[in-house]
């Protein structure tokens, strides 16, 4: 099964937080091309489409500045960026990066993962913790897991509290206050950690294919009614 974990970035699309993305990114470990890329740059005019990917695999992360630049030459409202990177460390992950552009010039970013690119737990939780120490450095408004078989996370945050808490949550410092700090904090999950930016990370389960009974449990806790989401 293919997931995400999605953000939402409530501030205008500009080519100086596109830069300090990316930039964050490498600081963080992540290369191009260690272990195969590629990209696609879809623009409102299809005929202008780029699609490219790497014939030869070989690291080459400083290229990530010339295809940066060349997504930058687009209209930014209305082109999606889709690019395969590489996170070196204790273990070798390969993911996506989806920039979606929605209205009025706001986005999500998109980490794409799944089951056949995080095959045990302990990959799973080093690629969260990349997705956490983006969310606590970028000040995105929300977050969430979602599968495959699942739409986009919300954009509005009222919507987005409304929709029941899935595997990995994260919510920014006005989401968290709406919610209760000391409510979640205290929620029956595998991990609960509160950030530097005043947000918090919510783990209910390293269970990519999803933890009934776990999930339930925190959902109930924080106030939700049972339902499917």
């Amino acid at each position: 099964m293919d997931w995400s974990i999605q953000f939402y970035y409530d501030k205008n699309l500009n080519p100086v937080f596109i830069n300090k993305f990316f930039y964050f990114l490498v600081s963080r470990g992540v290369k191009y091309n260690a272990k195969g890329g590629g990209y696609s740059i879809l623009a409102k005019d299809t005929k202008k489409d780029i699609d490219h990917s790497e014939k030869e695999v070989k690291e080459s992360t400083e290229k990530l500045a010339e295809i940066v630049d060349t997504y930058l030459k687009f209209d930014l409202r209305t082109t999606h960026l889709d690019i395969i990177l590489n996170y070196l460390g204790e273990v070798d992950i390969k993911f996506g990066i989806y920039i979606i552009p929605v209205k009025d010039n706001k986005c999500l970013i998109s980490f794409e993962a799944g089951e056949h690119l995080i095959p045990d737990e302990k990959t799973f939780l080093i690629f969260i913790n990349l997705c956490k120490e983006v969310f606590n450095r970028l000040n995105f408004v929300h977050g969430a897991f979602r599968s495959q078989y699942q739409d986009d996370i919300p954009l509005n945050e009222e919507d987005f509290l409304k929709k029941l808490p899935n595997i990995v949550n994260f919510y920014s410092k006005p989401l968290v206050d709406k919610l209760g700090r000391e409510k979640l904090l205290s929620a029956p999950a595998k991990k609960v950690e509160e950030l530097e930016n005043g947000g918090i990370m919510l783990l209910v389960c390293t269970e990519q294919l999803g933890c009934p009974d776990e999930l339930d449990a925190v959902r109930l806790h924080l106030g939700y009614e049972l339902r499917y989401v």
